[in-house]
């Protein structure tokens, strides 16, 4: 039987066999989950007697990034549970998993930034690596996504 077109060349098996596009796309998606908890924005705080008001990922559209990870995740791993590849395991998925985190977090962040400059407050501190540390570790994440899905999508054989 002829390979069905877009199937990754690295599909099922081994975690250990697998394609190193999966494993950085996996490693991404976990980072991605594990920021979706801390703060992603901090409002107020300061020294104007303001108190702090933080908001992670589902209190926005980032909420996307998490759940779009938590299904890589379950792609990623089913293979294994199940004995076969899944027949959904295919490039265009991954691509369309990580577009749909990366919207989110850019929603989210955008939605923090208009709220922040609305209230005169200061984007670095808002989104600071000390007071927004969620949003820095799901930026790594999705960094570390797209350059697996990259891989994958390099190492289809529907050329």
């Amino acid at each position: 039987m002829p390979p069905r077109l877009g199937k990754i060349q690295s599909g099922a098996g081994s975690l250990r066999q697998r394609s190193n596009g999966r494993r950085l796309s996996a490693v991404g998606a976990i980072l991605i989950v594990l920021g979706a908890l801390p703060a992603w924005w901090t409002l107020g705080g300061g020294a104007g007697g303001l108190p702090a008001i933080t908001g992670n990922a589902f209190d926005s559209p980032g909420a996307l990034g998490f759940f779009a990870a938590l299904a890589l995740l379950a792609i990623l791993i089913a293979p294994d549970a199940v004995g076969e590849p899944l027949r959904f395991d295919w490039w265009p998925v991954h691509l369309a998993l990580i577009s749909l985190a990366a919207l989110g977090f850019l929603l989210a962040a955008y939605g923090a930034a208009v709220t922040a400059t609305g209230s005169d407050l200061s984007l670095s501190t808002v989104f600071s690596p000390t007071r927004a540390p969620g949003l820095w570790i799901t930026l790594v994440g999705l960094g570390a996504w797209i350059s697996g899905v990259a891989q994958i999508v390099d190492a289809r054989d529907d050329r």
